[in-house]
């Protein structure tokens, strides 16, 4: 497939290499201010029913949520001290003078007792921000530094607040991996490669990928909402895949090199027809594996799906592409500062056919039922806690403690009254005004019925503010709103023209089982004829996520297994070792989730990991983790499968082809996933709970799979299912003789222009004849 490219590259070497550097830094200059451009991007549908009940209230209501969420505490005054009243004036005022700001509110003003801790120490102050000049959340930035108090302890949290610190705490804690990782991967490589220049070659394009990435998510940013967190994923996925194809670039140019007599040109394009040809196939099944994500509405989870695609993609064309131009500028430099010198080794003439590998497969494949049995029960053993796994949706408990969003929302819950329960806000559209009579009479029946049902503590409307008043009296008030300046007040913050909210208050906790299921019971509630209405809140929203995660997940599961399916099947012509291959890695993503569910639900990694377990996964970070787990697997697949295809092509030996193919690729692929697991696992560092779920997940799959599914139970499975691995049905395999994507080792040795006797010494009877 790649022929020709080798030899093109060479040639212009010199060209590309001036072209990357040119690339690279206006990639640079352009992808550096990605991070200005991130938001917290939605984590739910926007399509779905508590989405667009929100949207109607915020438009419409001047009751829309709450900007900024500030916290006033003092461990000796109460809120009742002239002091710690003027500490608050004071405040107040500092805020209500800046453009920045709409409006400011306080317990105060408001006089409303959910907004009075129940000891009294704690009072909350509501800041609403202008969107002009810089946007709410430039505007809050301009405001932090005047949210002090000489007197009380001022902590602030809301929306805009959380999603500031969560960007912020994401570009430490990338900053952090990075300052851990890089030394780390340049001294494996280097013991891996043992030299120098062969180790910083897979570095410098894993930096490239990273920066390549960052400019295409800067891009994407015009056009979407890009989630900060996909600036870790960019990062893992572009260093990491760029290390594990540069690996075999490298590895395999060097042994072209020792077999055509140092001709660099030749081996390059010996290199790319065969090991760039796999690094290509492997580029394209990992983009396909993610391929499901964009499948999901939610845009954190689009977001960060296009950014790993453009990640991966990024690292296989640096491969194929700037890596080959600078292995033809160093050519036989490639081994130069070496340890081979140092330690005065020789180094090894080809790789051999019969080495620890073959012996470990040739093992397992005669013990292969109780290597399969003992594999296959360990794994589903790691998955048991997965059976219990509870899911949430990400909120400011995932923040580090002691960050303000968090503090704000630990302390609602737990000191001020009717925080932490489940509440609903109904969004009610009427014909015409709603504060017509009829309208009126017919908001009443709802909201009457509404309180009738099971666990509903109250009901906030027009007609329940005053339950001393009769509908006739709301009626009469509201249609002379000058005779009641309080209900003229509630008519300003719940209605306006024909749309009003309601809303309910129920006894189960937040972001309980039970609040989601009263979502389902409150939509249950029959609706008068003459208005609609659309369930919203919290709660809703997170019911609505999981359910439209579940009603998704088939058809993400269903794009990724038949792109997986087309993809192996040219690779290998078979349609048996496609199935397997999912099978396989369904199994091995299995006990990776029973570890996690393990460590994080049940808060067993807590010490070590240093978070504080929620009690739960993260739904979105779980489906992530799925996505790119898989598709790091198959990455490793490929390279194993393509070797056992070309080794099957020459012997017709299943047994030996896969004996041959695991000792060609075996100690490529456990250092591809040790490399892989070290960059992905810095992420365990994070201090966000969801991005250590994703740097432990990860790292976990890539290792098992590398391990116990590449090394011994793939071997076992394709010893147990014989010449069936290769079975596919007549008309496929016609097609596949005509379109296969191969190029197996004969047509290679084919395209070798050096004498037979350099083969001698490592071949069997069959490559020479076929030489």
């Amino acid at each position: 497939m790649l022929k020709g490219l080798g030899g093109l590259l060479h040639r212009f070497r010199w060209s590309v290499l001036a072209l990357t550097i040119v690339i690279t830094v206006l990639a640079a200059y352009y992808g550096i201010g990605v991070f200005d451009t991130l938001k917290g991007a939605s984590i739910n549908d926007p399509g779905s029913e508590a989405i667009q009940a929100g949207k109607l209230i915020g438009s419409k209501l001047s009751s829309s949520s709450t900007d900024v969420v500030v916290l006033l505490s003092s461990p000796t005054l109460q809120a009742s001290d002239d002091a710690f009243k003027q500490a608050v004036d004071d405040l107040q005022q500092k805020l209500q003078a800046r453009s920045e700001v709409d409006s400011v509110t306080s317990y105060y003003t408001d006089k409303s007792a959910g907004m009075l801790s129940r000891d009294q120490h704690e009072i909350l102050m509501l800041v609403n921000l202008s969107s002009d000049g810089a946007g709410k959340m430039g505007n809050y930035k301009n405001i932090a530094p005047l949210f002090t108090s000489p007197t009380l302890t001022v902590n602030t949290g809301g929306t805009i607040v959380s999603d500031i610190q969560f960007n912020d705490q994401t570009g430490a804690d990338l900053q952090y991996a990075e300052l851990v990782t890089l030394p780390i991967i340049a001294l494996l490589l280097f013991l891996i490669f043992g030299g120098v220049i062969a180790a910083l070659l897979p570095l410098i394009i894993g930096i490239f990928a990273i920066i390549g990435s960052f400019a295409i998510l800067r891009l994407l940013s015009n056009f979407m909402e890009i989630s900060s967190f996909a600036v870790d994923v960019v990062a893992f996925m572009g260093l990491g895949l760029a290390i594990d194809y540069s690996l075999f670039i490298v590895t395999r140019f060097r042994e072209e090199l020792l077999l055509n007599e140092n001709d660099v040109r030749i081996a390059l394009h010996l290199t790319l027809a065969s090991a760039g040809r796999t690094v290509l196939f492997s580029g394209l099944t990992v983009g396909t594996s993610l391929i499901c994500l964009l499948i999901f509405p939610e845009v954190l989870l689009r977001s960060i799906g296009l950014a790993a695609i453009s990640s991966a993609l990024v690292a296989m064309l640096a491969s194929l592409l700037v890596l080959p131009a600078l292995l033809a500028i160093f050519g036989l430099r490639i081994n130069a500062l070496s340890l081979n010198k140092v330690l005065r080794r020789r180094p090894k003439s080809v790789v051999q056919d019969h080495g620890a590998w073959y012996t470990l497969a040739k093992f397992v494949m005669r013990f292969s039922i109780p290597v399969t049995l003992v594999i296959v029960a360990f794994v589903l053993f790691l998955g048991t806690p997965f059976l219990h796994a509870t899911f949430s949706s990400p909120d400011e408990r995932s923040l580090p403690e002691g960050r303000s969003a968090r503090v704000v929302q630990e302390h609602l819950k737990k000191n001020f009254v009717g925080q932490g329960v489940a509440e609903m806000d109904i969004a009610i559209t009427t014909s015409g005004d709603v504060l017509s009579a009829d309208n009126l009479a017919l908001l009443q029946t709802y909201v009457a019925r509404l309180q009738a049902t099971p666990h509903v503590t109250s009901v906030l409307s027009l007609t329940s503010v005053d339950p001393r008043l009769t509908l006739k009296d709301y009626q009469q008030l509201y249609a002379h709103p000058e005779s009641s300046p309080e209900l003229a007040k509630v008519a300003k913050q719940l209605a306006n023209g024909n749309v009003t909210e309601v809303i309910v208050t129920t006894d189960a906790v937040g972001h309980s089982d039970q609040a989601h299921a009263l979502v389902g019971t409150i939509r249950d509630v029959a609706v008068p004829s003459g208005i609609t209405r659309l369930i919203g809140g919290t709660n809703a929203v997170e019911a609505d996520l999981f359910k439209n995660i579940e009603a998704t997940i088939p058809w993400a599961l269903s794009v990724m297994a038949i792109a997986i399916l087309i993809l192996l099947f040219l690779l290998t012509g078979s349609i048996i070792m496609p199935i397997k291959a999912i099978i396989l890695n369904t199994l091995s993503l299995s006990a990776t989730f029973g570890v996690l569910v393990w460590g994080f639900q049940d808060g067993n990694l807590q010490k070590l990991l240093h978070f504080q377990s929620i009690g739960s996964l993260d739904s979105t970070q779980t489906i992530l983790i799925f996505a790119l787990a898989f598709g790091l697997s198959m990455d490793y697949e490929v390279f194993l499968l393509s070797r056992i295809r070309e080794q099957f092509d020459l012997t017709h030996s299943n047994r030996e082809a896969v004996a041959l193919g695991l000792q060609r690729t075996g100690g490529l692929i456990t250092s591809a996933a040790i490399l892989l697991a070290v960059v992905i696992g810095a992420f365990a560092t994070s201090k966000i709970i969801f991005i250590q779920e994703i740097g432990v997940g990860v790292a976990l799959a890539v290792l098992m799979d590398a391990t116990l599914i590449r090394s011994l139970l793939v071997p076992a499975m394709m010893s147990l299912l014989g010449s069936a691995n290769w079975w596919a049905p007549r008309p496929l395999r016609a097609l596949w003789s005509v379109i296969g994507l191969r190029e197996s080792e004969q047509s290679t040795l084919e395209q070798r222009p050096v004498p037979s006797e350099l083969f001698l010494q490592d071949s069997e009877e069959k490559q020479i004849q076929t030489l």
